[in-house]
């Protein structure tokens, strides 16, 4: 009798625990919030736009979308993230966005444990997401997704604490700094040029050369 109700209360145990992960994945904000938690908001790379998931480039490899959620849940984050459809418009979407970070505030979420993030086309979403929300303490971080060309495009004006991060071979974006220097008076910014030399395969996989530096600007 003994050995059943443990073996009830293992398997009750192992089943939590083997849900946990999924429980702080999410494709919109969640119903329930917690105050207390972080959140992160991960935008991914048009290849998953073109090719859904999953989905492989012959240049980078795989794209490992679910290993970076699993990486961030696993580090304490609820993740907020979707796989979008082909040809999704970055500023219809980046509004969206806004609302969902706006969302989590009025429910009383400290804006420094909201951050917002992207790769690539998902990185420009961040920089307008950080246009729309004039709020200093929202932290961003863009992953190879600065063009200076996009200060036009989206009338860029960013506010909060960004963190961009490249790798020095990326032949496809460039250094957020003139982005930089656009910015609203409350934008405190960083950037880190990493010399993997994948380019912009470097965000392919969660690395820890770039995760690490995400997850402490994310919790600093």
């Amino acid at each position: 009798m003994i050995i059943n109700i443990f073996l009830v209360l293992l398997i009750l145990l192992l089943s939590s625990c083997m849900q946990s992960k999924y429980d702080f994945i999410h494709s919109s904000t969640p119903k329930n919030i917690n105050p207390k938690s972080y959140f992160l908001f991960f935008m991914h790379g048009k290849i998953v736009e073109k090719k859904g998931i999953p989905a492989s480039s012959r240049k980078y490899g795989d794209y490992e979308y679910h290993a970076m959620l699993d990486s961030f849940a696993s580090n304490g984050f609820n993740v907020i993230s979707e796989a979008r459809s082909s040809g999704t418009d970055i500023y219809d979407y980046a509004y969206n966005v806004a609302e969902q970070v706006e969302q989590l505030i009025e429910s009383g979420v400290p804006a420094s444990h909201i951050t917002v993030s992207g790769f690539s086309k998902g990185g420009r979403m961040t920089l307008v997401v950080s246009s729309l929300l004039n709020n200093k303490d929202i932290r961003y971080v863009v992953l190879a997704g600065c063009r200076s060309s996009d200060l036009e495009n989206f009338n860029l004006n960013l506010s909060g604490k960004v963190l961009s991060i490249l790798d020095s071979n990326d032949d496809r974006f460039e250094s957020c700094s003139e982005i930089y220097s656009e910015g609203k008076d409350n934008l405190h910014s960083r950037e880190i040029i990493l010399n993997i030399g994948d380019g912009h395969g470097v965000f392919y996989t969660p690395m820890t050369e770039w995760l690490t530096p995400l997850i402490a600007w994310a919790k600093q």
